[in-house]
C-alpha cells in the first residue's frame, strides 16, 4: 500500500538541525529514522526493487566501484531512497559512503514471509581476523579508496530544504563482524593489544572517511551506527570500553565536528552505564529504544539537557501491535517529549521489513496530527 497521505510536502533541514542542536522548543516535530529497509522503500514509493540486492550493497559498498551492474543497482537504490524521503516528508536522505573494507560473509535468517528478503545477521562466532597472523594478512583499505559517490549523487537529486544523513557503520560494529562476536569478547580479555590493534586501523579509517562526509556540502549530519549493548548491559565490559573505545570514538566524532556537523549515535542495547561516556566522546543526540529495556521517555527526562533524543515506538509493537495502538503509543511519547524540545518522532530502531506498513503510517499520521493540533 503506498503511503495515502505524506507527513508533509516541504523539506526544512535547517529547523531539523536546529530541533537537534535543542536550540528552539517551538515548531513542528520531525521525522527521523536510521534506515528504512528496502520492502518498506518500495511499498511507500509503489517502485519495485529487489530487496536482495540492497542487503548485498549496503554491507557491501566496495562492489559499486569496480562492477557496473552493481553501479548500476546503486544508483536505483540511490533514486528509490530519494523518493522514499520526498514521498513520506522526511527533511533528509539517508546515504552511505563507500568503504571498501572486507567483511565476514554474513548469513541469512530464515524468514516464511515470501514478501521479504530473508534478514542478514552478522556470524557470531568466528570471524575472518582472529589471530595476530590475520591481523598481518589482512588487507586494509587505502584511504583514498574512500568514495563519496553516493552524496555527490544525492546532492544532485535532492529537493531545496533537504540534506544528506549519512549513515555510518561503527568501529565497534566492524569490530565485531572481522573478529566475530563470541571471538572478540574471548579476544578482548586474553589478547586485548590484538583487539585494540584492530580497532585502531578501523578507527584511522572511520576518522578519514567521517571527516569526508562531514565537510561535503550536501550532507546534515553523520548517522553512526555502533550497536554497543545487549538487553542487560554493554557486550563488552564498561571498563573495556573506556579504555580501548571512548577515546576513538572522540576522535571520530571531532572530525564531524570540526566541520560543523552533527554526530548522531544509533546503539541497541543497555548502554546506561556508559552514557556520560559517550557524552564526554561528543555524540549530539541518541538513538534506539526498547521498552522492555527502558522507555525513550525515561531516556528523555534523564539525558535531554545533554544531547537530543530520537525515535523510541518500540519494534515489537510497530511489527505485532495494532494502528491504533502505534497511535497512542506514539501520542504518550510526543505528550511527553515533545513540549521540551529535543526530540525527533521515529521507530525505536528501523523501518524494517517486518514492520506493518499500517503501523508506520499510523506512526506518521499521528504525528503530523499532534503537530497540526499545536499549530504547526
Amino acid at each position: 500500500m503506498t503511503i495515502p497521505r505524506p507527513f508533509k510536502t516541504t523539506y526544512d533541514w535547517d529547523y531539523m538541525e536546529k530541533v537537534l542542536r535543542r536550540e528552539t522548543k517551538e515548531g513542528p516535530v520531525p521525522l527521523i529514522e536510521l534506515f528504512p529497509d528496502a520492502e518498506i522503500m518500495s511499498e511507500v514509493t509503489g517502485i519495485d526493487y529487489p530487496s536482495a540486492r540492497a542487503v548485498e550493497l549496503a554491507t557491501n559498498t566496495g562492489k559499486l566501484i569496480d562492477d557496473q551492474e552493481a553501479l548500476e543497482m546503486g544508483i536505483r537504490l540511490m533514486d528509490l531512497s530519494i523518493a522514499f524521503s520526498k514521498a513520506v516528508g522526511y527533511d533528509y536522505v539517508t546515504m552511505i559512503p563507500i568503504v571498501p573494507l572486507t567483511k565476514t560473509r554474513r548469513e541469512l535468517a530464515a524468514d516464511d514471509d515470501p514478501r521479504r528478503q530473508k534478514r542478514a545477521w552478522k556470524e557470531e562466532g568466528q570471524g575472518i581476523i582472529t589471530s595476530c597472523a590475520e591481523y598481518e594478512e589482512f588487507k586494509w583499505p587505502a584511504l583514498d579508496q574512500i568514495s563519496l559517490l553516493p552524496l555527490d549523487y544525492a546532492a544532485g537529486c535532492i529537493p531545496d530544504g533537504m540534506k544528506i544523513m549519512v549513515m555510518f557503520n561503527g568501529v565497534y560494529e566492524d569490530l565485531s563482524e572481522l573478529m566475530g562476536t563470541q571471538h572478540m569478547a574471548i579476544k578482548s580479555i586474553e589478547e586485548p593489544d590484538l583487539v585494540e590493534d584492530i580497532l585502531e586501523q578501523l578507527t584511522r579509517i572511520a576518522e578519514h572517511a567521517v571527516g569526508l562526509c562531514a565537510a561535503h556540502p550536501g550532507a546534515g549530519a553523520i548517522f553512526y551506527s555502533d550497536d554497543l549493548g545487549f538487553k542487560g548491559g554493554t557486550i563488552l565490559s564498561p571498563r573495556f570500553l573506556r579504555k580501548y573505545y571512548m577515546p576513538r570514538l572522540k576522535r571520530i566524532s571531532d572530525a564531524c565536528h570540526r566541520h560543523g556537523k552533527l554526530f548522531l549515535l544509533h546503539s541497541c542495547g543497555q548502554v546506561m552505564s556508559i552514557m556520560d561516556d559517550l557524552i564526554d566522546a561528543g555524540i549530539d543526540a541518541r538513538h534506539s529504544f526498547e521498552d522492555t529495556i527502558l522507555p525513550v521517555e525515561k531516556w528523555y527526562d534523564k539525558f535531554h539537557d545533554r544531547l537530543a533524543i530520537l525515535g523510541g515506538v518500540d519494534m515489537d509493537l510497530m511489527a505485532n501491535g495494532t494502528a491504533e495502538q502505534v497511535a497512542q503509543r506514539t501520542r504518550r511519547i510526543l505528550e511527553h517529549c515533545a513540549p521540551g524540545g529535543g526530540y525527533c518522532m521515529g521507530t525505536g530502531n528501523s523501518v524494517a521489513n517486518y514492520v506493518k506498513i499500517e503501523n508506520y503510517y499510523a506512526m506518521l499520521d499521528e504525528t503530523r496530527r499532534w503537530n497540526e493540533e499545536h499549530g504547526y
